[in-house]
């Protein structure tokens, strides 16, 4: 089952697939899925939409999903799992659909990998729901041919996907025209977009700070009004920015004010400032009225000024601020573009490469500083490169946060230290186990298709068949193979990932690369959060064996651990270990 939801970061973009409710009562019950379905045939009802604007868990592909198991039951089937991607377009090349993708794995398989539960078949209430490109209605078609079914319910009508009796060609129309549709719309879209820009009509979107959000009852629009709560601090976010004060400043201010009830001042989604949406806030013309299209200020075609659109924005009498400050903040944020330069160097392309990924614990190393709003800070710790008068010391972790940062550990020691940490646990926990292997479900089926595309072109060298005639058989063969053969790779890769700490020794560690090491950690160890050092203290005091509080993994859904394998001693699970001599402030 693949659920991509994050309860840490709610989200309404998710994927996830589960067994059917009304099966999975039944199997609570201690039935079985062949009582359960009896005569019916097995299907998958696929659930998707493009832009979920509904308020609650999901409400659209449940609707759909309900939709579902009754049609699915007018041609004697039942829907035994369900599969969503929540606001996620199937219009896009580059957009993955996870899935839409498991289905179309499960359904060439004949079974649900995990459960095993059988599927002969997918139930939508609508195709585009499954398919708009041409290439997803090739692979949903080619599971179809490969499971031996066909079965394929829209709404309430069964379609033949299968045979080639002039559904195949009608698909792949309907496909391909909706792909042409696709651009149609995009085009009308962005048409209409420049259209509302240069009549300054209210754009649309989510809502933005300072903004109020719509109201159908009054006839309101989002961001058309000012919100009286948030408009103050938006402007004086942007007077700080005009006093040339910095990104971080500005965002630890806002992060530390609060209303009148005591409630702290968050974004318009709900959440925590960062620098990023500072700027994107302050940056944004919509403030003084003004709107950017293609990269340039919106003017009016008869006078060449700047248009200004109908909703509330502030003005140079009552908010002190203006077009002409937007315009000095923009000339700052400008010239520092023109001075990182639009291609990075050699040198700074190396350096983003070295800050990203060439730290070994980098990620699970946390702030434990109490910051500017009186919370541990709980940050990641990045690593950079030692330079100026710190470069003696050597590459150092350091938290990010723009209201923290106070937090410096040097990497040689901290990343010797926790690594001879790490081997003695895995030698202690991990030696002697045998790697788990679970055979790939499709070597049966990979290995019938070569055959046969094997002997269709031994049938056409002997001369027992015309080329013509079997073109479209070998074509879709070899297309079914290839699509196996990268699942097989798949596989393969979560098998090895799977198998990392098992059969372990020091000797596998010393052959693996940093991302594989970097992997170990973390199914090894939650975080480590590193303690500031205590006033008094100098940071260049020598090493000090209580400053990094380490955490193992000790849940036995998210720890790999092997059968047989005793999980960590409460002692070992959380405690305190040692930090570095040196505390940097940079």
């Amino acid at each position: 089952m693949i659920d991509t939801r994050n309860p840490a970061r709610p989200s309404k973009t998710f994927s996830r697939s589960y067994v059917a409710p009304e099966l999975q009562a039944h199997l609570d019950q201690g039935g079985t899925v062949e009582e359960w379905l009896g005569e019916r045939t097995p299907i998958a009802s696929l659930a998707r939409i493009s832009a979920d604007r509904l308020k609650g868990d999901a409400i659209g592909v449940s609707r759909q999903h309900r939709n579902n198991a009754r049609n699915a039951a007018l041609h004697n089937c039942a829907v035994v799992v369900c599969y969503e991607d929540n606001n996620i377009t199937a219009a896009k090349r580059e957009i993955i659909r996870p899935a839409f993708l498991q289905m179309v794995k499960d359904i060439t398989h004949g079974y649900e990998e995990e459960t095993g539960i059988p599927l002969k078949g997918c139930v939508a209430v609508e195709r585009e729901r499954v398919w708009r490109l041409p290439r997803d209605f090739i692979a949903l078609q080619d599971a179809l041919v490969l499971n031996g079914s066909g079965i394929f319910i829209e709404d309430t009508n069964s379609l033949n996907l299968v045979d080639d009796d002039g559904t195949i060609i009608a698909g792949l129309v309907t496909s391909g025209t909706g792909e042409d549709e696709v651009r149609k719309v995009q085009k009308r879209t962005r048409r209409n977009a420049k259209d509302r820009a240069e009549e300054g009509a209210v754009p649309g979107g989510p809502r933005r700070f300072g903004w109020l959000g719509a109201d159908k009852r009054i006839g309101r629009l989002t961001n058309e009004k000012k919100d009286p709560a948030e408009w103050p601090y938006l402007v004086e976010m942007i007077k700080k920015r005009s006093d040339g004060r910095s990104w971080r400043h500005i965002t630890g201010w806002i992060r530390r004010q609060t209303d009148a009830h005591g409630n702290r001042i968050l974004t318009a989604r709900g959440g925590d400032w960062s620098e990023q949406g500072v700027k994107g806030a302050i940056t944004n013309p919509a403030w003084w009225g003004g709107r950017i299209l293609d990269g340039e200020i919106v003017k009016d075609t008869k006078t060449g000024s700047p248009k200004l659109g109908r909703w509330e924005y502030a003005g140079p009498e009552q908010d002190e601020v203006s077009y002409e400050t937007w315009k000095q903040i923009m000339s700052g944020v400008y010239a520092h573009r023109l001075h990182r330069g639009t291609q990075p160097s050699p040198k700074a392309s190396e350096g983003t490469v070295t800050r990203a990924g060439k730290y070994l614990f980098s990620g699970t190393l946390r702030c434990g500083r109490i910051n500017d709003i009186d919370e541990t800070c709980y940050s990641k710790l990045n690593g950079n490169k030692g330079t100026g008068k710190n470069a003696k010391y050597g590459d150092y972790y350091r938290c990010g946060d723009p209201n923290c940062r106070g937090v410096g550990r040097r990497v040689d020691p901290v990343d010797e230290y926790l690594e001879e940490l790490v081997l003695s646990y895995l030698d202690k926990h991990f030696s002697g186990t045998a790697p788990k292997l679970t055979p790939w479900r499709g070597k049966e089926k990979l290995a019938n298709l070569l055959m046969q595309r094997k002997k269709v072109k031994a049938s056409v060298e002997a001369g027992e068949a015309d080329w013509d005639d079997v073109h479209d058989m070998i074509t879709r063969l070899t297309r079914n193979i290839k699509t196996l053969e990268e699942e097989e790779r798949d596989h393969l890769k979560k098998e090895s990932k799977g198998n990392l700490l098992r059969g372990w020794s020091r000797k596998k560690w010393a052959r693996m690369e940093l991302d594989e090491k970097k992997e170990i950690i973390s199914q090894v160890l939650t975080s480590v959060v590193v303690l500031p050092v205590p006033e008094g203290r100098s940071d260049k005091a020598p090493f000090d064996p209580n400053l990094l509080k380490v955490s193992w993994r000790k849940d036995k859904k998210t720890s790999p651990q092997i059968e047989g394998q005793e999980s960590p001693p409460e002692s070992e699970v959380a405690f305190s270990t040692t930090a570095v001599d040196r505390d940097l402030h940079v």
